[in-house]
């Protein structure tokens, strides 16, 4: 059996952002597109050497693993935040890539993988590299927010169709469970919504 979303066409090499994950409060995915070649390749190459069951997937399994991490970090920057403020978690860059995630006051997490040139990277190098690292930085916080306020809530959440709690997802067939059929995200315009909305992103 396949799986439903995981979709990878042939993308732009020079593709700043390399995949988008959107997870519910519980870790669910909601959605998930890869759009570098790099990152499509990778997950080709994790099919192709999982040692894991037939039936499992590993790179969605992989894409739990990546919740998993982002909360718990979450709940790590909250422990260390001074008194009487909110710790926020906004990006964690390794030597691959910097993931970078966006929190709703509802749970839904937004996590998008980017190259490390995107958001800050090498921000220590020039006060002037650092100056533009930081307007980097805080545009891939404006897009994620805009990609939840102007495009998630706009093309899902106010989708005649979209029925809280019901909602298909990831790796999964799209019959609910209560018989009838889960809200699917791709009855709606937000994919090629946002598809047009980081080919517009300077970064």
């Amino acid at each position: 059996h396949g799986h439903t979303m995981v979709r990878a066409p042939i993308p732009p090499p020079n593709m700043t952002v390399h995949s988008l994950h959107i997870f519910d409060r519980k870790g669910k995915t909601l959605f998930s597109k890869t759009y570098s070649q790099p990152a499509a390749m990778g997950q080709q190459q994790l099919r192709q050497t999982s040692q894991g069951p037939a039936d499992e997937d590993p790179v969605d399994e992989q894409r739990k693993l990546v919740f998993g991490m982002l909360f718990s970090l979450r709940e790590l920057v909250g422990s260390l935040a001074p008194e009487g403020e909110k710790g926020g978690l906004h990006s964690i860059r390794t030597g691959a890539s910097t993931l970078h995630n966006y929190e709703t006051l509802s749970g839904l997490r937004f996590a998008m993988y980017t190259t490390n040139d995107v958001g800050g990277a090498d921000a220590s190098s020039s006060s002037r590299r650092s100056s533009a690292a930081a307007e980097s930085n805080v545009s891939v916080k404006s897009a994620l927010k805009h990609i939840y306020t102007e495009l998630w809530v706009e093309s899902v959440i106010k989708s005649p169709l979209y029925r809280p709690g019901e909602m298909s997802t990831v790796g999964q067939s799209s019959s609910g469970s209560g018989g009838g059929d889960a809200f699917d995200i791709r009855s709606t315009n937000f994919e090629k919504k946002l598809d047009a909305f980081l080919q517009s992103m300077s970064w």
